[in-house]
C-alpha cells in the first residue's frame, strides 16, 4: 500500500504535528510506503491562477501540479491533517485542492452529474479545533466540517471510503486528554486500513 500525506499546519510544534508523527510512526510499523507533503515547509503556491484556467480548457497541467497529481495517482490511501480555520482548510490546503483536483484528472461531468475519477482509493482525514465538541454540536459546525471535506471534497472526487476525525478543544486539555487523542489517530486508521493489510 502506497499513501500520500498532505499536512498543512504551520510552525514545529503543533498538536497537528505530533499527529503527524504518529501517523507516520503508525505507517513504519505496518510496511505502509508513504510520503508526505509538508506544505508550509514546500512553500505550494496555492493560487488558482488564470494560467492555471488556460491550462485545464488545454488538457494540460504546469509541472508543480502535474507532479502533485502523479502521487495522488500512485497513491492507495490520501491523508490529510490539518487545523481548521473559519470551518474550513487553510487557505494553502485549499488552494492545493483548487490546484490538483482538476477537471477531467479528479471528476469529470456526464449526463447525469459529475463522476469522480479517483476510485479504488481511501481517504482519511483528521482536523483540529479550538472549540469543544459541545459547542460544534450545538452549532451544528461538527456535521458542517465533516460533510466540507468528505462528501464534497474526497467522496465528490471518488475516494470510499472516506473517514473524517475531529479532535476539539485542542488548545485546552491537558497531556493526558491529549495521549488519548493520539490513541485515538492509530484507531482510526486501524479501522480503515486494517482490512486491507491482512
Amino acid at each position: 500500500m502506497k499513501a500520500y500525506i498532505v499536512f498543512a499546519h504551520p510552525g514545529e510544534s503543533s498538536f497537528n504535528h505530533s499527529i503527524l508523527q504518529k501517523v507516520t510512526s503508525y505507517m513504519d510499523k505496518e510496511g505502509i510506503d508513504y510520503r508526505v507533503n509538508d506544505l508550509y515547509k514546500t512553500n505550494f503556491q496555492p493560487v488558482f491562477s488564470e494560467s492555471d484556467m488556460h491550462n485545464i480548457a488545454e488538457g494540460r497541467v504546469s509541472g508543480d501540479i502535474e507532479e502533485e497529481q502523479q502521487q495522488v495517482t500512485d497513491a492507495d490511501l490520501l491523508v490529510m491533517i490539518y487545523p481548521v480555520y473559519w470551518w474550513s482548510q487553510p487557505a494553502i490546503l485549499k488552494g492545493w485542492i483548487d490546484r490538483v483536483f482538476t477537471h477531467k484528472f479528479a471528476f469529470r461531468y456526464e449526463a447525469d452529474g459529475p463522476v469522480g475519477l479517483l476510485t479504488g482509493k481511501r481517504a482519511i482525514v483528521i482536523t483540529t479545533t479550538r472549540e469543544s465538541e459541545e459547542e460544534m454540536q450545538r452549532s451544528g459546525m461538527d456535521e458542517v466540517l465533516e460533510k466540507q471535506i468528505a462528501d464534497g471534497v474526497l467522496s465528490f472526487v471518488g475516494c470510499k471510503p472516506v473517514a473524517y476525525r475531529n479532535f476539539s478543544a485542542v488548545s485546552h486539555v491537558d497531556d493526558s486528554d491529549r495521549a488519548e487523542m493520539e490513541r485515538g489517530v492509530e484507531q482510526l486508521f486501524e479501522s480503515v486500513l486494517k482490512p486491507v493489510l491482512l
